[in-house]
């Protein structure tokens, strides 16, 4: 596995905005290391510095994201997913997401950092306004490990 310094952040500078680092904890936690400013914009707060468990909304969601990195981490390898959520109201598609999760380790085989790259695609821009202020039923439509 690479190691975060084999990451150079300019040759990439594009991806940045969508790009998060996560911290994988000893005690089985997630601290956000880095949120690119589309992804900040996007939840509506930087969480730099915060655990996952702290700031996403409503348990089925966390439970759900939390364990996209779970097996990321057990399994040592790169895991994509892609989401839909749906309006409370209309109960129809507002916003779709498609995230990478890319295991790091600095010794080649501990999984000690997440690399994220995570974009949006909005239906409209109230639903970007509004993204993560209430917690939406979510449908994962695909979950491959790669």
């Amino acid at each position: 596995m690479p190691r975060r310094a084999d990451i150079d952040p300019t040759e990439i500078p594009k991806l940045l905005p969508d790009v998060m680092l996560v911290d994988v904890l000893p005690q089985g936690r997630y601290r956000y290391r880095l949120i690119g400013t589309e992804n900040a914009q996007a939840h509506g707060i930087n969480a730099t510095g915060r655990y996952l468990d702290e700031v996403l909304p409503g348990p089925e969601y966390r439970e759900h994201v939390i364990a996209l990195y779970d097996q990321c981490v057990a399994s040592c390898r790169a895991l994509y997913s892609e989401c839909l959520f749906m309006s409370p109201r209309q109960r129809a598609p507002e916003r779709h997401t498609k995230v990478l999760f890319m295991p790091l380790a600095e010794d080649g085989e501990a999984v000690n950092m997440v690399f994220v790259m995570q974009i949006f695609f909005y239906i409209d821009q109230m639903t970007r306004e509004r993204h993560f202020v209430e917690a939406r039923p979510y449908k994962e439509i695909e979950h491959v490990l790669l």
